[in-house]
Protein backbone atom coordinates (compact mmCIF):
# COMPACT_ATOMS: atom_id res chain seq x y z
CA UNK A 1 0.00 0.00 0.00
CA UNK A 2 1.52 3.46 -0.89
CA UNK A 3 1.24 6.40 1.14
CA UNK A 4 1.90 9.90 2.27
CA UNK A 5 1.92 11.34 6.01
CA UNK A 6 2.20 14.65 7.71
CA UNK A 7 2.18 14.50 11.17
CA UNK A 8 1.80 18.06 13.79
CA UNK A 9 2.80 17.66 17.04
CA UNK A 10 0.69 21.00 17.80
CA UNK A 11 -1.29 21.68 15.02
CA UNK A 12 -3.12 25.35 15.01
CA UNK A 13 -5.77 27.19 12.19
CA UNK A 14 -2.55 28.78 10.56
CA UNK A 15 -1.13 25.01 9.66
CA UNK A 16 -4.36 24.74 7.64
CA UNK A 17 -2.78 26.16 4.58
CA UNK A 18 -0.05 23.51 4.53
CA UNK A 19 -2.27 21.04 5.36
CA UNK A 20 -4.59 21.64 2.41
CA UNK A 21 -1.35 21.65 0.15
CA UNK A 22 0.07 18.82 1.44
CA UNK A 23 -3.70 16.68 0.52
CA UNK A 24 -3.51 18.04 -2.90
CA UNK A 25 -0.12 17.44 -3.29
CA UNK A 26 -0.50 13.79 -1.63
CA UNK A 27 -3.35 12.54 -3.83
CA UNK A 28 -1.72 13.65 -7.00
CA UNK A 29 1.44 12.10 -6.48
CA UNK A 30 -0.58 8.95 -5.76
CA UNK A 31 -2.71 9.05 -8.77
CA UNK A 32 -5.95 10.64 -8.03
CA UNK A 33 -7.34 13.60 -10.03
CA UNK A 34 -7.35 17.03 -9.65
CA UNK A 35 -10.90 16.61 -8.60
CA UNK A 36 -10.74 13.90 -5.72
CA UNK A 37 -8.21 16.14 -4.81
CA UNK A 38 -10.18 19.38 -4.46
CA UNK A 39 -13.35 17.06 -2.77
CA UNK A 40 -10.93 15.48 0.01
CA UNK A 41 -8.97 18.70 0.73
CA UNK A 42 -12.31 20.57 1.40
CA UNK A 43 -14.16 17.54 3.73
CA UNK A 44 -10.86 17.37 5.78
CA UNK A 45 -10.44 20.95 6.16
CA UNK A 46 -13.93 21.06 7.65
CA UNK A 47 -12.92 18.16 9.76
CA UNK A 48 -9.55 19.45 10.69
CA UNK A 49 -11.17 23.10 11.65
CA UNK A 50 -13.77 21.34 13.79
CA UNK A 51 -11.14 19.68 15.58
CA UNK A 52 -8.45 22.31 15.99
CA UNK A 53 -11.35 24.79 17.39
CA UNK A 54 -13.95 22.48 18.87
CA UNK A 55 -12.14 19.40 19.74
CA UNK A 56 -8.67 21.37 21.44
CA UNK A 57 -11.11 24.20 21.88
CA UNK A 58 -8.61 26.66 19.66
CA UNK A 59 -5.58 25.24 21.53
CA UNK A 60 -2.45 23.25 19.84
CA UNK A 61 -2.86 19.46 19.33
CA UNK A 62 -1.27 16.87 17.26
CA UNK A 63 -2.87 16.09 14.12
CA UNK A 64 -1.85 13.93 11.74
CA UNK A 65 -2.82 13.32 8.07
CA UNK A 66 -1.96 9.87 6.07
CA UNK A 67 -3.09 10.01 2.42
CA UNK A 68 -3.06 5.97 1.39
CA UNK A 69 -3.93 4.22 -1.75
CA UNK A 70 -6.07 1.14 -1.11
CA UNK A 71 -6.96 -0.83 -4.44
CA UNK A 72 -8.79 1.88 -6.77
CA UNK A 73 -9.40 3.81 -3.58
CA UNK A 74 -7.96 6.92 -2.12
CA UNK A 75 -8.14 7.08 1.58
CA UNK A 76 -7.55 10.41 3.54
CA UNK A 77 -7.49 9.05 7.26
CA UNK A 78 -7.31 12.29 10.14
CA UNK A 79 -6.04 11.15 13.76
CA UNK A 80 -6.59 13.37 16.44
CA UNK A 81 -5.76 12.99 19.99
CA UNK A 82 -8.85 15.50 20.99
CA UNK A 83 -12.21 14.31 23.17
CA UNK A 84 -14.24 11.00 21.13
CA UNK A 85 -16.49 12.87 18.65
CA UNK A 86 -18.24 10.17 16.04
CA UNK A 87 -19.27 12.98 13.22
CA UNK A 88 -21.37 9.64 11.00
CA UNK A 89 -23.54 9.94 13.95
CA UNK A 90 -24.37 13.46 12.88
CA UNK A 91 -27.87 13.32 12.16
CA UNK A 92 -28.55 15.20 8.35
CA UNK A 93 -29.33 18.95 8.26
CA UNK A 94 -32.54 19.68 7.13
CA UNK A 95 -31.60 21.27 3.80
CA UNK A 96 -34.57 22.47 2.67
CA UNK A 97 -35.94 24.80 5.76
CA UNK A 98 -35.38 28.62 5.22
CA UNK A 99 -32.51 30.23 7.03
CA UNK A 100 -33.92 31.82 9.03
CA UNK A 101 -35.52 28.72 10.92
CA UNK A 102 -32.08 26.14 10.16
CA UNK A 103 -29.55 25.71 13.38
CA UNK A 104 -26.61 27.71 13.03
CA UNK A 105 -23.71 25.18 12.21
CA UNK A 106 -24.20 21.12 10.88
CA UNK A 107 -23.41 21.65 8.15
CA UNK A 108 -19.41 20.92 7.84
CA UNK A 109 -20.51 16.88 8.66
CA UNK A 110 -23.17 17.74 5.88
CA UNK A 111 -20.06 18.92 3.25
CA UNK A 112 -17.76 15.59 4.42
CA UNK A 113 -20.23 13.27 3.64
CA UNK A 114 -21.63 14.70 0.15
CA UNK A 115 -17.59 15.15 -1.02
CA UNK A 116 -16.57 11.47 -0.21
CA UNK A 117 -18.04 8.30 -0.63
CA UNK A 118 -17.48 6.85 3.01
CA UNK A 119 -16.54 8.11 5.83
CA UNK A 120 -15.47 5.65 8.49
CA UNK A 121 -15.08 6.77 12.10
CA UNK A 122 -13.13 4.64 14.99
CA UNK A 123 -12.55 5.78 18.90
CA UNK A 124 -9.20 5.47 19.58
CA UNK A 125 -7.69 4.99 23.13
CA UNK A 126 -6.24 8.12 23.16
CA UNK A 127 -8.74 10.26 20.45
CA UNK A 128 -10.16 9.62 17.08
CA UNK A 129 -9.55 7.97 13.67
CA UNK A 130 -11.68 9.71 10.70
CA UNK A 131 -11.05 7.92 7.47
CA UNK A 132 -12.36 9.70 4.00
CA UNK A 133 -12.69 7.25 1.44
CA UNK A 134 -12.83 7.96 -2.74
CA UNK A 135 -14.13 4.45 -3.92
CA UNK A 136 -12.00 3.84 -7.60
CA UNK A 137 -10.38 7.07 -7.76
CA UNK A 138 -7.29 5.55 -9.14
CA UNK A 139 -9.58 4.22 -11.96
CA UNK A 140 -11.45 7.23 -12.86
CA UNK A 141 -8.31 8.93 -12.93
CA UNK A 142 -6.33 6.78 -15.37
CA UNK A 143 -9.42 7.01 -17.49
Amino acid sequence: MKSLTMRYDTAQVRDLNDMREFLEQAVLVLGGSEDDAGDLVLAVNEAVTNVLLHGYNSQPGPVILCVEVANDDLRVILTDSAPPFDPTRVPPPDIFLPLEDRPLGGLGVHMMRQLTDELVYRALPDGNELAFVKRGALARAAA
